[in-house]
């Protein structure tokens, strides 16, 4: 599914103000009166808090969300501690050793945190990664302390004519340094090799070369910068890394192999659901084809209790949810069907029964009359528990389908109970005994609805009279 039209018009504005904050540093480099640095952070802040709101609003794993939001806060970190170090801290100052030192914390925590997201990548939604990934946490706050504390051991980096004039001296890297480096390089080159493990799947191999993209324009750039490094180029390093960190990220969202809820609104077409969602406002925001129109009031109402629609063939029902309200509709008409012709085999029976007591009275004696009641009574009083099980199934039946489906089985089987039951004590009131096939049969049709139930059972029989 292609990304939404909202989500290419913010991508296109922060490539666009990428470029432009490129284009100042090339035509306002020699301008003095203008603070080209400013201009870039401007730039650079702007499309990186563009793209912190599409995260928010495309990101479905709360982890993943959270972690390249806060590696989006690093980029922005790196960008503005740079023009601050550039514009207005004094040249060779120890306030701008520390901030030459603090571009190592996004360069270190950054990495990480795009790693961490990355180890989502073909996980389910509502399941995590391994809690010992945590444990990559301590060796980038050491890297990171380690640069920090340079000034007490110079482990990191070695200034051998002391701190005067520190930034226009040669200096020497220290095994810190290279830690941190290594630790870089091996975390990105983790990443890729996660990236492309879980992209080469069934279903995502057509989507591998989206994550390529960027990474291809990186190493690019990373060549021209180092053999042209007397030319002037669009961005410098930090910039660069930046857009390509954040490039790749957005690749693996827009190939849609780190789940995001872009395009939702399809998605609720195609669903064969009738449902919707209605804001604080009443307006109603989206709605599946198969769902039915609704008023705000229904909506609102049916949050408490049921609501029926079209003649009760409809069963509203909602729920309130952040910022609106989120309803449901489910199509009852085959099951009012079915209590219709319950309550018409019902009247039925109740007829039938009326007209066998008026020919019992024709045709029989108060004495006959008198026994026939009594074995009627006899004949309630021995089922009473199980038709007050069945009334009450049927009065008041679930409405989760798969639990309506169930309880009327049971039902049948309180049904086939109380039918030969009370066919077995006619039969024994009649002949005095009864015979072992009319038992079999009884025992037969209680096991086919104990089975109908989901319960493996069987008999055998032996037709046999007692």
């Amino acid at each position: 599914m292609r990304s939404s039209k909202e989500t290419r018009i913010a991508n296109s504005i922060c490539v666009a103000l990428i470029l432009l904050s490129g284009i100042a540093r090339l035509f306002l480099y020699d301008i003095k009166i203008l603070s080209y640095n400013g201009i870039i952070c401007t730039f650079y802040t702007s499309a990186t808090f563009i793209w912190i709101f599409q995260l928010k609003r495309r990101l479905l794993q709360p982890e993943v969300r959270r972690n390249l939001i806060l590696a989006a806060w690093m980029m922005i970190f790196w960008i503005v501690l740079r023009s601050l170090k550039y514009e207005f801290l004094p040249d060779a100052g120890i306030a701008t050793r520390y901030a030459w030192y603090l571009y190592y914390v996004p360069q270190t925590f950054c990495i990480l945190l795009m790693f961490l997201s990355v180890l989502y990548l073909g996980v389910p939604y509502n399941c995590s990664i391994s809690r010992r990934w945590k444990l990559l946490w301590i060796p980038a706050f050491l890297i990171v302390s380690g640069i920090l504390t340079n000034d007490i051991h110079q482990l990191a980096f070695r200034f051998p004519e002391g701190y005067a004039d520190w930034d226009g001296k040669e200096y020497i890297h220290g095994p810190v340094f290279y830690m941190a480096l290594a630790w870089m390089i091996i975390i990105f080159a983790a990443m890729l090799l996660v990236v492309f493990v879980r992209c080469a799947v069934p279903g995502r191999r057509k989507k591998i070369w989206m994550p390529l993209i960027p990474i291809g324009i990186g190493l690019l750039y990373m060549v021209i910068f180092f053999v042209a490094s007397d030319t002037k180029l669009l961005l410098k390093i930090p910039e660069m890394v930046s857009f390509v960190f954040a490039a790749f990220m957005e690749s693996l969202i827009v190939a849609h192999l780190l789940p995001s809820n872009d395009r939702y609104g399809d998605f609720w077409d195609a669903s064969s659901i009738g449902a919707g969602i209605m804001d604080l406002n009443g307006e109603i925001c989206y709605r599946s084809r198969c769902s039915v129109s609704v008023s705000p009031e229904q909506v609102r109402e049916a949050k408490d209790h049921e609501i029926l629609l079209r003649d009760g063939s409809i069963s509203l029902r909602s729920h309130e949810i952040q910022g609106g309200y989120g309803y449901w509709t489910r199509d009852i008409s085959e099951i009012r069907l079915f209590h219709q012709e319950l309550a018409d085999m019902g009247d039925v029976l109740a007829e039938e029964n009326t007209m066998l007591n008026a020919e019992n009275k024709l045709a029989e004696s108060r004495l006959q009359i008198k026994q026939q009641n009594e074995l009627y009574d006899s004949l309630a009083k021995s089922v009473s528990h199980q038709l007050d099980q069945l009334s009450e199934l049927l009065d008041t039946p679930p409405q989760d389908e798969d639990e309506f489906e169930q309880t009327m089985k049971y039902a049948c089987i309180l049904n086939a109970y109380i039918k030969r039951h009370s066919n077995l004590q006619l039969l024994y009131h009649q002949n005095g005994d009864i015979s072992g096939e009319e038992l079999s049969y009884a025992v037969r049709e209680s096991l086919e609805y104990v089975k109908l139930y989901g319960i493996n059972a069987c008999g055998i029989y032996h037709t046999e009279r007692f």
